[in-house]
This record gives C-alpha cells, structure tokens and sequence, in this order.
C-alpha cells in the first residue's frame, strides 16, 4: 500500500425563538434565556440547549463572554455545577471548539478502546483539521496522536490512518484539474493502488474528479475494486478504504449510514461535528437511504434523556441555512 481539553478550551473556537443566521442574536437576550432557564424551578435542560443550539460555534463564545460581563458569572463554571448525566455531556460537546472536541472523543475512544471511532474521525476530518488536532493532542496529553494510533490492532487499518495523518495538503489547489483527473484515474486501474490515491496531496475537488473519471473511463464499481485490488487487506481495512471514497464522493451519506448504526453518543458527536456543515444533507440522504426520517430514528435508537435533546439540535442545526452551505 502506497503513501509515503481542558475547560478552559471550551468554546473558546464551536420553535422558539430562534436566531436566524441572516440576523444577529440579541446577546442580551439570549443571556438572560439562559439564567432563566438556569435559575428557574429546576434547570431547564432543554431551553439551554435550545439556546445553544441555535447559535454557531463562534457566537457561543460571544455569548459566554456576554454572560460573563452581565452576570459576573462563568457560563461554563454555571452549567458544569448544575447539569448531570445526558444533559451536561451534551451541552460539553457544544460548548467545546470543534477541533477540541474531536481530540477529546478521539482520546475517550482511545481510553475506551473504540478503534472504529478513531478510524471515523481521522478519515472524515479535513486536512488542515487534523493538523491542528494533532497539535492539540500534543498540547493536551503530552504525547503523538500517533503514539496513541499505533495501538488500532489492525495492521492493516493503522497503516491507512498513518499514512492519511502524514499527507500535508496545505498547498493544494480548491480547482479540479479533468485532463489530469483521467491520467491519475488510468493510473489506478493499472496499479489499484487506491491509498496511493487518497494520500496524494490534491485537495478533495481533485480526489472527486478522479474518482468520477475513473467510473467513467473504466466502468468499474470502486467499492468492487478496492475488493479485488487489495483482497490481501483485512475486511476492516477494505471497509474504511471504501468510507474514505464515500467521504470524498458524497460526505452525508457517509454520516447516514453511520448514524443508523450509531449510540447516542456516536450521533451526538457527529451531529454537533457536521452541524455547521452539511447536517442538513445528512438527514436527506438518511431520509433517502432508508425511507424514515432522522429524528424517529434517534427517538428510537438513544436513551430518552439523550434523545429528547439531540432532536432539538437536530431540529435547530439540520436547517438547510444552518448546516448546507459547504456542500
């Protein structure tokens, strides 16, 4: 095969009300929401996600900021004292910056010994997050992401999720290149190299032209092709050969079929991962794939506490002018 957090990083990066992206949140407002909800009658969970939820990564940190100069309270001090169970790990994972809280799942994956979602976010992350995650994860463990990748007891697997870790794609141009999209294509049905491919240091525009000019060229199933060209691989490793094309071919159907699958926790994750990304797609092609809609789904596949919020994210995130504009 080819190829050469703490709390003190929360937030500071990631019907009813709601703020719609065309105009700005009235802070005040949305501070005192909060405290309501917070020093009601109980805490009210579910406002406070609501709240949340409905603000991108970057206006939470506004908003804690804002807490702070009206209250003279820290936001995320507040929450951690009076949430508990499904209601604080899901307001943890808002509040984190996105690129630490795909280094704290990766860690809790690690510590947990849950490879397939280490594998999930090494391959589904971006170029230029997985170098500042690996810069975090040094920071925050004081160790490589790469000391820890070395224990994914498949050989085969961590040699792909090494070799993708290392591709640098920094100077790769957005604009796909056809004519050089079908030699790179007629290359790889020559030599079926596909990690190769996926290690080359194009951006993804390139990768999915490729891949397109492959089908076309050579009127071969890639999913059949990795089969036969790297039958001496694991089934693990031919399987995240083929979720990394489906990344680059189509990115929410990818998250569909994982979601399907999927605890509370693995959906949570990848909907606050994918909220200000293509969320909204998610849910069409899940929609699409399997002819029921997201929310029934998570209703019955995760735990009630977790549940009832994650449809509130999904409800206020899976909005097509909240999760569709980097198709």
């Amino acid at each position: 095969m080819g190829c050469a957090a703490s709390k003190g990083d929360k937030s500071e990066s990631h019907g009813r009300n709601e703020v719609s992206s065309s105009e700005p949140p009235n802070w005040d407002k949305e501070a005192d929401r909060l405290r309501d909800s917070i020093q009601g009658l109980g805490t009210d969970e579910i406002s406070i996600v609501r709240v949340l939820a409905r603000l991108t990564n970057r206006q939470r940190r506004k908003l804690l900021r804002v807490y702070k100069e009206r209250f003279n309270e820290d936001l995320a001090t507040v929450l951690e004292t009076e949430l508990r169970g499904a209601a604080k790990t899901v307001v943890d994972a808002l509040l984190y910056t996105p690129e630490m809280y795909n280094v704290t799942s990766l860690k809790e994956a690690f510590e947990s010994k849950d490879y397939d979602t280490v594998v999930s976010i090494i391959i589904s992350s971006r170029n230029d997050s997985l170098m500042d995650m690996k810069e975090k994860y040094f920071a925050e463990f004081n160790k490589t992401l790469e000391d820890d990748l070395s224990k994914i007891p498949d050989k085969d697997v961590r040699h792909i999720v090494m070799s993708l870790l290392s591709v640098d794609r920094s100077s790769a141009k957005k604009r796909a290149d056809k004519e050089a999209a079908r030699i790179r294509a007629t290359l790889l049905f020559n030599d079926g190299d596909i990690l190769s491919l996926l290690c080359e240091k194009v951006g993804r525009n390139q990768l999915r032209e490729t891949l397109a000019a492959f089908l076309e060229l050579h009127r071969i199933n890639i999913g059949q092709f990795i089969e036969e060209k790297c039958s001496t691989l694991s089934k693990k490793a031919q399987d995240t050969l083929k979720d990394c094309v489906l990344l680059i071919e189509n990115p929410p159907q990818y998250f569909a079929k994982e979601m399907a699958k999927a605890d509370e926790l693995k959906i949570l994750r990848m909907m606050v991962s994918r909220s200000e990304i293509d969320l909204y797609y998610i849910k069409k092609e899940f929609l699409s794939i399997y002819s029921r809609q997201l929310h029934d789904t998570i209703d019955k596949q995760c735990r009630f506490d977790y549940a009832r919020l994650l449809i509130v994210i999904l409800e206020l995130r899976g909005q097509y002018s909240e999760s569709a504009k980097k198709r």
